[in-house]
């Protein structure tokens, strides 16, 4: 159990530098960013997820990345009730927690430490809920603490989620990289000390690795949990090397410094091509990368101005000049991958007299001045934010609309959303699970708007009722023709412009082996071992 003196500690890492060569039971993999917290679920942030939903922890349920299909993972099984309000989930007995220098859990997971998990998402008066911060982006965008009425155990190993109205999209939810299971035992004991903010920073999982050491956007380390319910993982250890820029982790790769390199750029590719002792793994994403537009903001309250924008940007140019071939265009915001895409979407194609045609119906025939947000780097849905701002400027110069870039770190960004003190902004989506529901609701519901993840900021209760009815129905029909509908009224209203779907790229030494690109972002390294 935690000692003062083990707490104090925590404060006070100094840490060993990270490794700088490679051996046969470690591995560097140079990440792009810095995690904001080591609990998914108090981030919407990629970087994040990436350095804690699969190194630390396991979920209720899991995504097969190749085929979609729903799978038991800490639950071994489930069922639902005939009116679909009832998930009763049976959980594995043989699942440890991770034992550490600061904690040592006495017991293996159970149906508490589910309870306590939920609780602290739903109850407001949940002690932990307030912790470091007390917002849970994804679940709240979601309305999780209108849809679910309880949840309770019914044994030491089963849980029941009762729901007040019917979700067929639930089972995915539980199956997201933000649906982590937290220890009760470690939050019971952290609150006790009075440092119950640890149970973000100083993590206790299940899952195949246990945090060890984190230098503020220099590197992570973990190492094997040796009681991992899955079998312990080939390697012992595991370090995240921070490094943002594209070409300091292609650096990094080339010399040997990191064994795996994340997001290289398309236009890396060719190099790392001409390497013998390099490889890289390609899957299709679940993504999709697009220009929001403030639709509270004029003039982007009109649907004839986002049109005509959307009629100006000349998309198969940005496939080839920021994609190099490792994209294909946007006709809808579901990539075709997924079951709800409506392969009727029509096109984008570029048509500068359809722009200045409705630019002048909106009563802007010369134009208008408007600023684009654009974070730095490269993201799983867009090799190159900065880029593809500059040639959507030069299409938009055609009919008069004057582009301004600003690109801001992400913080900055995030602060100008929180206040919509913005015109418009380049972003994406990485999907969280296979559901059609993840896209629409999380980025254009009038609850995202509350939440900050809805960037354009169109709220309307006719798609929102599309969405609802879709996910409260059980006939896979009747969710296909409502998610149809939801998607050509998007091509009409466009508050978001789909851009394109982007493939998942990493790129890694030849003796790295096991690899496995999850299709929602992150990697598993369960089984990476040395040739």
């Amino acid at each position: 159990m935690l000692t003062p003196l083990l707490l104090a500690s925590l404060f006070l890492l100094g840490g060993c530098q990270k490794q700088t060569e490679a051996s046969k039971t470690g591995l560097i993999y140079c990440s792009e960013g810095a995690p904001q917290t080591f609990n998914p679920q108090l981030a919407n942030s990629g970087a994040t997820l990436d350095a804690s939903a699969r190194p630390l922890y396991d979920r209720l349920l899991e995504s097969d990345p190749y085929t979609l299909a729903l799978h038991g993972s800490l639950a071994r099984d489930w069922q639902v009730s005939e009116d679909g309000l009832i998930y009763t989930l049976n959980l594995r007995q043989d699942v440890l927690f991770h034992h550490t220098a600061w904690f040592s859990p006495s017991r293996p997971l159970n149906a508490d430490d589910v309870v306590f998990t939920w609780q602290r998402l739903l109850d407001s008066a949940n002690p932990y809920h307030p912790v470091s911060g007390g917002h849970y982006p994804y679940f709240a965008s979601l309305g999780l603490d209108h849809l679910l009425r309880s949840v309770h155990k019914t044994g030491p190993y089963q849980v029941v989620f009762e729901l007040t109205r019917p979700d067929a999209s639930f089972l995915a939810t539980l199956a997201s990289d933000y649906a982590v299971v937290l220890s009760a035992e470690y939050g019971q004991a952290m609150l006790a000390a009075g440092t119950p903010a640890l149970l973000d920073s100083h993590p206790i999982g299940t899952g195949p690795f246990r945090f060890k050491e984190y230098r503020h956007n220099e590197f992570i380390r973990f190492e094997r949990h040796p009681g991992y319910w899955r079998g312990p993982a080939p390697l012992e250890q595991l370090v995240y090397d921070i490094t943002p820029k594209s070409s300091k982790r292609l650096a990094k790769l080339l010399t040997g410094e990191c064994d795996v390199m994340s997001y290289p750029s398309a236009s890396q590719l060719s190099v790392i091509q001409q390497h013998d002792d390099l490889t890289l793994a390609v899957q299709p994403g679940m993504n999709v990368a697009f220009l929001a537009l403030n639709t509270r903001r004029p003039p982007f309250n009109k649907v004839q101005v986002r049109q005509a924008i959307a009629s100006t940007i000349n998309v198969p140019n940005l496939l080839q000049a920021v994609y190099f071939g490792t994209g294909q265009s946007a006709n809808s915001l579901l990539p075709p991958r997924s079951w709800g895409y409506d392969p009727s979407s029509p096109s984008r194609k570029q048509d500068l007299e359809r722009a200045r045609a409705l630019l002048k119906e909106a009563g802007l025939p010369q134009g208008f001045e408007m600023q684009v947000l654009v974070p730095p780097g490269s993201r799983p849905y867009n090799p190159d934010a900065l880029k593809t701002a500059q040639l959507i400027r030069n299409d938009l110069a055609e009919v008069g609309i004057r582009l301004r870039i600003v690109q801001q770190e992400a913080p900055v960004i995030e602060r100008r959303l929180r206040k919509g003190n913005y015109d418009s902004l380049l972003s994406g989506w990485m999907a969280d699970n296979a559901d059609p529901d993840n896209f629409f609701r999380q980025l254009l519901s009038c609850n995202a708007v509350a939440q900050g993840n809805n960037d354009s900021r169109w709220c309307n209760p006719a798609f929102d009722q599309l969405l609802d009815d879709a996910v409260g129905s059980g006939k896979l029909s009747f969710r296909l023709r409502n998610y149809y509908y939801a998607q050509r009224m998007l091509n009409e209203q466009l508050p978001l412009i789909p851009l394109a779907h982007a493939l998942r790229i990493q790129a890694s030494r030849k003796d790295v082996l096991g690899l496995e690109l999850m299709p929602f972002g992150g990697t598993s390294f369960n089984q990476v071992h040395r040739e």
